[in-house]
């Protein structure tokens, strides 16, 4: 009586309290249990999104108190209560909790994980796995320590029973495989004659063919060693131990006469690879040695230990076999990786592209590493995933070979492509001197850009290979999609701002070109120069933006960065704004072009170059100046309109003037009729005496000539005056 009251009051309690839960859940109110006191009132009900249900009385009964006092205390009702509170609450969560779910997904969509956090997710499971891997290593190793405590039984008579029925066959099979081998020398020996000096293609069809009469060897004893399995067993069934070991008998031997086919120590007329025979006999036998050890140990004998002594023991003796032998063939990697390393480099010496030939380089380098890493991969992987560890290791290795494969001769393709360079036709060198050398800058530059992407794409594609990545399913994502559009997008970009610069300064080149009869002018050449310029600095800057832009940079702070900059160099570098501004003034008055003789900030020289900040002058010795146009108050520039040929003749007071000016004459006249007559433009312009000296009187002759050819006639008129002053017996003056 007394539990059914108990559960009375529970019903009463949780209906009275379920209330407030259907208050969040929007519920009507429910209704009172049947049996329940009639003391006992509704609590206040509040629905905040529908009118306001009549308002009872508060729970202020002692009965009610006093049953829910009980009910605490009934360690029984209680339990009912809390699962009668949870079928309460369980639709109204769902109920309330269904909109909210609806609307999320209606009105915003999923947020982007961030790559910060998928990569620590990644390590995170990592890590996760290898610990995994860790504990169940050591739970197996474990399971050996019952061979020592006691707690493992062996059924020693199985043993006996079976070991050596097994022992007879094992002894049988190895004598029928020795005895076939010694029939087979013979065509084996033909083979080998055959194949004596032949070439190495040759010589792979004459191996290929040795190694299919080993492999109809090992079938044939495979055969036989069935037949005989079946004729002791009486019943027509090969035990399954007995079963056991011929699968793995054939296996192994299989595997080493593949290693026997490489190496070749036995028959050096069919070897393949150039290894010197004691190095291909140490390898052979070690490595056979492994292989046998691994198979028959987890073939043959861990099946053995399972039904001797137990499960779980032999889970810990396959484990220790496959320990046994990573650590075995470790130690042989590393003991020999140095020889291995030298006969490595031997054989990528033939490589002449320099991608492939550095990539062989540094594989040859740590090929140890690599081959431990993968045997450390494959035995966590067997660890892990037993059941399909060997399918999973043979598919991820042939990807990873045929895609490292595809990227190396990818690669040396396109090396060998510009390994001679650009080549362009006569006619378009002739008109374009400097698009071949432009071409062979850029060429070379997006092949690197696109080695990085192919090597990127390998890795990335070894990493889907091995299960580390999901390449896949990220291309397919809403975010993997669009940044492999922003990247294109902005592959693109730079790639036409590469082709507009490579257009831009081919057509100034092809202006400028005085092959083509075009006739250039000194202020046409400095403004197609300034000008390539200031196109190739803002393309690289819109290049640049719109890039970042692509890439998901805001370049919105990078814009008003430059702003700001501009504003702070105008006030911090008054200089600098100054040399821009006078250099803009000097440009529109056209003081100054590449290839005129000035005197600028007190030097003198050719103009050789021109910035909207500087210019740069290399005087009469080769020494190149540069000036900035803030220190230019003058230019004084000697190629402009005409010039004049200026010189100064000294004679002896004794010397009759008139003698010495007809002489002066002379070799003007001498002057107009030489080559260089076509440059005096007006005739000879005697000025006479201009001073007096202690030595003699000066005499000042002009000549009138093209700008920039003053200096040559000059020089040229001085020495024919000498000539004609000596034929006349005109004397210089001297101190």
């Amino acid at each position: 009586m007394m539990r059914t009251m108990s559960i009375l009051r529970l019903f009463i309690l949780a209906l009275t309290l379920a209330l407030p839960v259907g208050v969040v859940a929007q519920t009507t109110t429910p209704a009172v249990a049947p049996n329940a006191p009639a003391a006992i009132p509704m609590p206040k009900l509040v629905l905040p999104t529908k009118p306001a249900a009549p308002e009872p009385p508060p729970v202020t009964s002692p009965e009610a108190a006093k049953a829910l006092v009980d009910i605490l205390k009934d360690d029984t009702a209680r339990a009912v209560l809390i699962g009668e509170l949870e079928k309460l609450a369980q639709p109204a969560t769902t109920d309330a909790a269904a909109p909210a779910d609806v609307a999320g997904t209606e009105t915003a969509d999923k947020p982007a994980v961030p790559l910060a956090r998928e990569i620590g997710s990644v390590t995170q499971d990592l890590s996760r796995q290898v610990v995994d891997v860790v504990l169940k290593i050591g739970r197996g190793l474990g399971n050996l320590t019952r061979l020592v405590d006691g707690s493992a039984a062996i059924n020693w008579d199985g043993v006996r029973e079976q070991g050596l029925s097994l022992v007879i066959l094992v002894v049988f099979a190895f004598a029928t495989l020795t005895i076939a081998r010694f029939l087979a020398r013979f065509p084996l020996g033909a083979v080998e004659r055959a194949a004596k000096d032949k070439p190495v293609p040759r010589r792979v069809l004459w191996s290929g063919l040795a190694l299919a009469i080993d492999w109809a060897v090992i079938g044939l004893a495979w055969f036989i060693t069935s037949a005989y399995a079946i004729a002791m067993s009486g019943g027509g069934r090969i035990d399954l131990m007995q079963s056991l070991f011929i699968d793995a008998f054939v296996v192994i031997e299989f595997l080493k006469s593949c290693l026997a086919s490489i190496f070749q120590y036995r028959r050096p007329a069919l070897k393949i690879f150039n290894l010197d025979p004691a190095t291909a006999r140490y390898w052979y036998l070690w490595l056979s040695r492994l292989i046998g050890f691994l198979g028959y140990g987890v073939l043959v004998a861990h099946p053995m230990v399972n039904q001797a002594i137990g499960f779980s023991v032999g889970i810990g003796f396959r484990l220790a076999v496959v320990l046994i032998t990573l650590v075995g063939a470790t130690v042989l990697v590393t003991v020999k990786r140095d020889e291995v390393r030298s006969g490595l480099y031997r054989l990528i010496e033939p490589v002449k592209s320099s991608v492939p030939r550095t990539a062989l380089a540094l594989l040859a380098h740590s090929w140890h590493i690599v081959v431990i890493v993968y045997l450390a991969v494959a035995f966590v992987l067997w660890v892990s995933r037993p059941f399909d560890a060997v399918d999973f290791m043979a598919w991820a290795t042939v990807e990873t070979i045929f895609s490292v494969a595809v990227g190396g001769i990818v690669a040396s393709l396109m090396s060998h492509a510009i390994s001679g360079g650009i080549r362009l036709p006569a006619d378009v060198k002739k008109t374009l001197p400097l698009l071949e050398a432009r071409l062979n800058m850029l060429v070379p530059m997006v092949f690197r850009a696109v080695h990085v992407v192919l090597v990127a794409v390998v890795v990335a594609v070894v990493l889907q290979s091995w299960g580390v990545i999901n390449l896949l399913a990220w291309f397919e994502s809403e975010g993997g999609s669009d940044a492999v559009g922003r990247i294109l997008s902005a592959a693109i970009i730079v790639l036409a701002a590469g082709g507009i610069w490579l257009a831009a300064s081919s057509w100034v080149e092809y202006r400028l070109n005085p092959s083509l009869g075009r006739i250039t002018n000194a202020r046409t050449r400095t403004l197609l120069s300034l000008f390539r310029n200031a196109f190739s600095i803002v393309l690289i800057i819109i290049a640049a933006m719109l890039t970042l832009s692509q890439l998901g940079v805001d370049i919105a702070p990078l814009v008003a960065g430059a702003g700001v900059v501009g504003l702070a160099v105008g006030f911090g570098s008054q200089k600098l704004v100054q040399d821009i501004i006078t250099g803009a003034f000097i440009q529109f008055e056209n003081a100054m072009n590449e290839g005129d003789v000035v005197t600028v900030a007190g030097l003198t020289g050719v103009v050789d170059r021109l910035t909207i900040r500087s210019v740069g002058i290399r005087d009469a010795d080769g020494v190149y100046h540069i000036i900035p146009f803030s220190s230019v108050t003058s230019v004084s520039n000697a190629m402009r309109g005409f010039a004049f040929a200026a010189a100064t003749i000294s004679v002896a007071y004794a010397t009759d003037l008139e003698a010495a000016k007809a002489a002066m004459r002379e070799a003007f006249d001498r002057l107009m009729d030489g080559p260089r007559g076509a440059v005096i433009l007006e005739p000879l312009e005697m000025q006479g005496v201009v001073s007096f000296s202690a030595a003699g009187v000066a005499m000042k002759v002009r000549i009138k000539t093209l700008p920039g050819e003053q200096w040559a006639t000059a020089r040229l008129y001085s020495e024919l005056v000498k000539q004609v002053f000596d034929e006349r017996e005109i004397k210089f003056s001297f101190p």
